[in-house]
């Protein structure tokens, strides 16, 4: 009998459970094709005794033929023979390309494959339907065969498409623009219900509207244009879930890397031309049960915030199981590897300690990576940690709850959609603004605006809105309901700025009920903090020392000033009573830690210990990743502290404790 697997919510919180048992959902993945296969083997062993037996593997041949020729499975059985000889337990997910296509398929259909504004011919469209249609068929017969032959061991399929599998759009991290092909011209006519709209010119894509934002009525037509890139790109996506959930009558599940709003903003062009703005529709879709990214590229050294890539924490509102690629470079990385290479085996055991508190905390999930198939992860000391951490996960899984951290980081997806091409706003304010994040000295959870405003995330006191530049009516009405309950809200950048088809910083002030007043530009985004008493010698300073245009400024005598902008003097943060919450105006791309943690005091958020060190709490475990030699930790209520790995109580009936660590090690408790 073929295994059955799904994602289901237990208390709360969305659980992986196998023939109807819930398990702990960590695996490892291992790249047999890469480029050391016996490291990869000896991986499979040395994950199967430290009681891991989930194992996730890729395979880059997808058997897309020509009609009348019979497919070849053989890679991948082969692939999965190799796994079962070392770990016959072993529980499968298999990885496989969708646009991996055969050079046969290209040649007959150069019209069907991606077209850059250069002019060159890319992987194939995603709005392609005879590839929907063939690569569908193709899926249909893989999974068909693979779960005659391997349905007891099989737990689930992992499609991939676009750049590195990560359904975005191919080479956008080089700048260019993709999407120019027919299929998708047709796609966007139909989307628009228009037949005779074209597609936008290059040059109107990287045209420049009211500064930083698009003008919502003369640029319309590109507005909907990069909506429709993330819709087509998801489209796709639930047409290849429907069809693995209806070849496996249920049983598997289906897995997707998906939502990286805070990482691909980061690119050149903004994250409008990434395809990765669809998360609220995706996480609608019955057929997907999994979404996943790789940790952050951005911070994850020793020492580092190791953060997300995408608002994890919808994620789990919705039902489905975030899982996070954990490919940290180890120490047995070559020298050169980059990406926050942990340089010791001291560092490597830290750096997963930290990523794994990130998961456990809020009952997510994880594989171990080793992305090259180089042997990253073949040794008894890495294994000797990893199983520390799975049998920690197994003993927390009966009393899973769910995350519910008092600070709530809000990000909105359609908002995105109405900025000028480029990364101006995005990589301050969504991308680098987490290094700040998670050193509030408070966890913080990741949230989509759109389930702020229905209402799911009322245990937070502080809400960080960061890109709610055009809400709709329901949801500037929800945030505002917000403060009248007693919550403070910190509004970044250009809140509001966008209502219809009106864009004007009287939209701003009727938001966040703090008068405002736009500049066509100011020549930097710097400010420094007021002080608070005339002790206070030096002034903190955070912000983007780069031009804002358009610039906001507060204008309202009622409200309290916080920080000036260097270049002008004039008022930048400044925050305001409304009904029993606080309004909070920040008028530059960001805040610094300390800033946000002075923020977070006064909205009655519980703080760990000094901004600075990243703190991680949730479901019994509190993890701090430290900056310097010494923390005070400061507990909400009274509890006995053990160390969370070996058991030992460390401190009884304690509501502070002070801790020695080294740089960058990683400080796992657990409170009782």
């Amino acid at each position: 009998m073929p295994l059955t697997a799904r994602v289901a919510v237990r208390r709360g919180v969305p659980a992986l459970l196998i023939n109807g048992k819930p398990v702990a959902p960590l695996m490892v993945f291992v790249n047999l094709v890469g480029e050391n296969r016996e490291a990869g083997l000896s991986t499979i062993r040395r994950a199967a005794q430290a009681g891991v037996n989930l194992v996730s593997f890729v395979e880059h041949y997808f058997p897309l033929t020509p009609p009348g020729e019979k497919p070849n499975y053989q890679p991948y059985e082969a692939q999965i023979e190799a796994i079962l000889r070392e770990n016959p337990n072993a529980l499968l997910l298999p990885r496989f390309g969708l646009n991996n296509l055969p050079d046969w398929w290209v040649q007959r259909n150069p019209e069907e494959m991606m077209m850059y504004d250069n002019g060159q011919r890319g992987l194939v469209s995603m709005a392609s339907r005879k590839w929907r249609d063939e690569a569908s068929e193709a899926l249909r017969l893989l999974v068909r065969h693979l779960e005659s032959r391997y349905g007891e061991h099989i737990f689930g399929y992992h499609p991939c498409a676009q750049n590195t599998g990560e359904w975005f759009y191919d080479r956008v991290w080089e700048g260019l623009l993709p999407s120019f092909e027919m299929p998708m011209r047709s796609a966007f006519q139909t989307y628009l219900r228009d037949g005779s709209v074209p597609l936008p010119a290059a040059y109107e894509r990287t045209a420049k509207g009211r500064g930083a934002f698009l003008h919502p009525f003369a640029q319309r037509r590109l507005i909907q244009f990069w909506r429709f890139q993330q819709e087509v790109m998801v489209e796709a996506m639930e047409e290849f879930a429907r069809i693995i959930k209806e070849e496996t009558q249920g049983r598997k599940l289906v897995v997707y890397f998906y939502g990286y709003l805070f990482e691909l903003a980061g690119l050149p062009g903004g994250a409008a031309v990434s395809g990765h703005l669809a998360l609220e529709r995706l996480l609608k879709c019955p057929h997907v049960d999994i979404l996943c990214s790789p940790i952050s590229y951005l911070d994850r050294q020793a020492g580092g915030t190791g953060g997300f890539m995408a608002p994890v924490d919808s994620v789990h509102l919705h039902g489905k199981l975030w899982l996070n690629e954990d490919d940290t470079r180890t120490y047995l990385s070559k020298p050169e590897d980059n990406y926050g290479r942990a340089e010791t085996l001291a560092e490597t055991v830290a750096v997963h300690q930290r990523n794994f508190a990130h998961i456990a905390s809020r009952g997510a999930a994880c594989w171990w990576m080793d992305l090259m198939g180089a042997g990253w992860l073949d040794s008894k000391e890495i294994w000797d940690n990893l199983a520390g951490l799975s049998r920690l996960y197994a003993d927390l899984l009966p009393s899973m709850r769910p995350y519910r951290p008092e600070i709530a980081v809000v990000v909105d997806e359609a908002s995105l959609c109405y900025l000028s091409y480029g990364n101006a706003v995005t990589l301050p304010l969504l991308s680098q603004m987490r290094q700040a994040l998670y050193r509030i000295g408070a966890p913080v959870g990741l949230y989509l605006l759109s389930d702020v405003c229905a209402g799911k995330v009322e245990h937070a006191r502080l809400f960080l809105v960061l890109n709610a530049f055009a809400p709709m009516d329901a949801q500037r009405r929800a945030l505002q309901g917000l403060m009248h309950r007693g919550k403070m809200v910190v509004w970044f950048y250009a809140p509001g700025y966008i209502r219809g088809s009106s864009i004007s910083a009287e939209n701003i002030s009727e938001l966040v009920g703090i008068r405002v007043a736009e500049r066509e530009r100011i020549p930097s985004g710097r400010v420094s903090v007021l002080p608070l008493d005339a002790t206070q010698a030096q002034r903190e300073r955070f912000g983007v020392d780069a031009p804002l245009e358009p610039a906001f400024v507060v204008d309202d005598p009622a409200a309290r000033s916080l920080a000036t902008f260097d270049a002008t003097g004039e008022v930048a943060v400044a925050m305001k009573k409304a009904g029993q919450g606080w309004s909070v105006f920040v008028g530059t791309l960001g805040a610094s830690a300390s800033f946000l943690k002075s923020l977070a005091e006064q909205a009655g958020v519980h703080i760990y210990t000094r901004p600075g060190d990243v703190v991680i709490a949730g479901n019994s475990l509190l993890a701090i990743h430290g900056a310097e030699k010494y923390s005070q930790i400061r507990l909400p209520a009274r509890a006995t502290v053990y160390d969370a790995i070996r058991g030992e109580p460390l401190a009884k009936h304690v509501q502070e404790v002070k801790v020695r660590a080294e740089k960058a090690k990683t400080l796992l408790f657990r409170l009782r």
